[in-house]
């Protein structure tokens, strides 16, 4: 077990992969937790990111979250190199899905691991610049004026409205960010985006859940069915809950 411990060797290197893996997941659930309010409402999604937003703690989560993605792909990269390094010759032939003689172990995700892996990133820079900073602030304030210095506020409520003073915000104009999501994913072309990201992210985490369980070492044959059954359920309530919002709001169930 001590020898698992050293993060030098594959193992070791395949543990932090699981382990930051998994964090990255614990992020997920949160994070479409809170996206999924706006299919309740445009306002409760507003009151959450206008809860969360002057955080204090919120620009810590955010480094950590980031280093954790860092050392995700990090490792990611320096097993891939080693494995060619391993074996600079591919195999003549490969193996999909199940064969008469016996399972393949070989699936089309697992071995787009790396891909799937790279248009994931891509897809992160996309998502942070595309919601913070080519659309910095909703399309339709609360308020008058066009002040920069802004809050996301609760659509009809009284919360950090230009002039307002009273309150922490006094003096910035709060912003409907619920109706710019609405108007962003009602363009084909953005919700397309998303919607096939979402597609890619569940291949990835159709290997990777159950695979990061196995490098823990939970590996025993009376658990791999069940944490096999588990990252299945997992990568269809994430992804499926994340397509859901830009394919709802496209065909206007969501206004």
């Amino acid at each position: 077990m001590l020898s698992k411990l050293r993060f030098n060797t594959v193992v070791g290197k395949k543990i932090v992969m699981a382990i930051t893996g998994l964090a990255l997941c614990v992020f997920l659930v949160g994070h479409l937790a809170g996206n999924l309010l706006l299919l309740w409402g445009k306002d409760k999604f507003n009151a959450y990111a206008a809860f969360l937003t002057p955080l204090p703690i919120l620009p810590i989560i955010q480094l950590g979250l980031l280093a954790i993605l860092l050392f995700h792909v990090i490792d990611a990269l320096v097993l891939v190199k080693g494995n060619y390094e391993a074996r600079p010759i591919p195999y003549q032939s490969k193996k999909w899905g199940r064969s008469k003689s016996k399972k393949s172990k070989k699936t089309w995700a697992s071995t787009f691991m790396m891909w799937s892996g790279i248009i994931i990133l891509l897809f992160i820079v996309f998502h942070i610049w595309h919601f913070k900073y080519h659309n910095p602030v909703a399309s339709e304030p609360i308020g008058n004026g066009h002040n920069p210095n802004v809050v996301v506020g609760v659509s009809g409520a009284n919360v950090g409205v230009s002039g307002s003073t009273s309150g922490e915000n006094s003096g910035k104009e709060a912003f409907d960010l619920a109706q710019l999501v609405v108007n962003e994913f009602q363009n084909p072309i953005v919700a397309g985006i998303y919607i096939l990201s979402m597609i890619v992210l569940g291949l990835h985490l159709y290997h990777a859940v159950s695979s990061a369980f196995t490098s823990l070492g939970a590996n025993h044959p009376r658990y791999q069915k069940g944490l096999m059954w588990f990252g299945n359920i997992f990568t269809f309530v994430i992804c499926g809950g994340f397509a859901a919002i830009p394919l709802l709001i496209l065909f206007k169930v969501v206004k």
